[in-house]
């Protein structure tokens, strides 16, 4: 399958990546859709790869309109951490990159970032496709580990395959909506690392803006490589 959770659809790893140092570990973070359900096999998935941590970045009603398949797996500390920058589609493809912008200054994010270094095994964090904040939180973590933009880029993009039947069906309820502005292109990706860097000009800069201590940044990087 293509993803790695039989609930989800967009389930996949953080690893693989080339950095300076090496390839990016594939046991540090996940990231996700909302699962639709529960499905067994996916708790034994999650403890074999050593996943201890759930974040659920939807927001409340998000989260009660569809209730956390992860919340009650045995073995799985869930955290929710509500972001509502990002829930909303943006008003144009040009907007996305700002849109992005506002889910990484969004106020939940420390909280988001700490759950993720104090983690004591593997990581996964989702919304509820896995494109818009989930793929800010992927992106960031991959600069922190020193992968390069276009490989972030091309990280992003695989959501616009998984998450191509979802799409398909949401933009037939909505046909006021540009196909653009929902599904993941590169140039939106590529346009919010610029406007991350003008911001913080790096991954650390942006961490130690929310508050994290250098050993907290430290270890964020050191799971991830």
């Amino acid at each position: 399958m293509s993803s790695l959770l039989y609930a989800a659809v967009n389930a996949r790893d953080l690893g693989g990546h080339l950095t300076a140092a090496g390839l990016t570990r594939a046991d540090a973070f996940w990231r996700s859709d909302a699962p639709g359900a529960f499905d067994r096999r996916d708790g034994d998935i999650l403890r074999r790869h050593g996943i201890s941590t759930v974040i659920d970045l939807r927001t409340e009603e998000e989260a009660a309109k569809l209730p956390s398949a992860f919340a009650g797996m045995r073995e799985i500390t869930y955290v929710h951490c509500p972001v509502k920058e990002g829930s909303n589609v943006p008003e144009s493809l040009a907007a996305v990159p700002a849109s992005y912008l506002l889910i990484a200054k969004a106020g939940q994010m420390p909280r988001v970032f700490r759950a993720l270094a104090q983690a004591p095994g593997g990581a996964l964090f989702h919304c509820t496709a896995g494109k818009d904040r989930t793929g800010v939180v992927a992106a960031i973590l991959l600069a922190l580990s020193g992968v390069d933009d276009g490989e972030i880029a091309a990280d992003y993009v695989i959501s616009r395959e998984n998450n191509r039947e979802r799409l398909a069906a949401f933009l037939s309820r909505h046909p006021e909506v540009s196909p653009d502005t929902v599904l993941a292109r590169e140039e939106s990706m590529l346009g919010f690392l610029r406007l991350f860097r003008e911001a913080w000009g790096s991954a650390e800069g942006y961490l130690t803006w929310l508050g994290l201590d250098r050993d907290m940044i430290q270890r964020l990087k050191s799971k991830l490589l």
